[in-house]
């Protein structure tokens, strides 16, 4: 099965707003996900220019964007997304 990539804003309202505690989710991740989750940084997503909606931080599943992130929701998508293939 090919990896799920996680990508985490590490721009600078992101940072502060939390995504620093996120580039520690590969730690938290339960043994089922571990060998099923790519995690990585990328420096902006652009999430919080213009129109859109949502707080920071913000990260990527796939290409799906969660805003307001936090470790127990991105675990919790990332399990329904495997329980799902």
């Amino acid at each position: 099965m090919k990896k799920i990539k996680v990508t985490i804003c590490t721009g600078t309202a992101c940072f502060v707003m939390g995504a620093s505690d996120l580039m520690l989710l590969k730690e938290k991740l339960p043994d089922e996900l571990k060998d099923k989750v790519e995690v990585v940084g990328c420096t902006c997503m652009n999430e919080c220019k213009g129109d859109k909606n949502g707080m920071p931080p913000y990260v990527k599943i796939g290409d799906e964007v969660m805003y307001a992130a936090n470790i127990p929701d991105i675990i919790s998508r990332l399990s329904e997304i495997t329980e799902s293939k």
